[in-house]
């Protein structure tokens, strides 16, 4: 049973792996055109990466994949919400990079807290029905 949970995380985390690397391949090569950014969607994946990894020791469930998701939704918001704008010196500015990151990191948080939710109230049932049996 054990070596069946450990397949299913294994396969779980990959899954989300790949979904990150194709978020990653769309918003940096693909649409480089649309937001001009090099290095942002490089440090975002770098960040997804790492909370992917973190969740694979900690045997997460849902925050691999909506950290995957998580990276194309918040590049879908930040396109879709953009505005351009000049600044002070006469530069060009656009919050795109602003809100992926906003939304990316929020959609990442709310899935560690949901997990974190569900994994004490398990706890709890656990405790509480292995005391109703003795």
């Amino acid at each position: 049973m054990e070596m069946r949970m450990k397949k299913k995380n294994i396969i779980l985390h990959i899954v989300s792996f790949c979904i990150l690397c194709v978020g990653f391949v769309l918003c940096r090569f693909v649409f480089v055109d649309f937001h001009g950014m090099y290095q942002w969607p490089k440090i975002l994946f770098y960040f997804g990466l790492l909370v992917i990894v973190a969740s694979f020791f900690f045997k997460g469930k849902i925050t691999p994949l909506c950290t995957s998701f998580a990276y194309l939704v918040g590049f879908a918001w930040g396109a879709i919400l953009q505005t351009d704008g000049v600044d002070p010196g006469g530069g060009r500015t656009n919050n795109l990079w602003i809100i992926w990151t906003v939304v990316f990191i929020c959609i990442v948080i709310i899935s560690v807290l949901t997990e974190l939710i569900i994994n004490i109230k398990q706890k709890i049932k656990h405790k509480s029905d292995k005391e109703l049996k003795n």
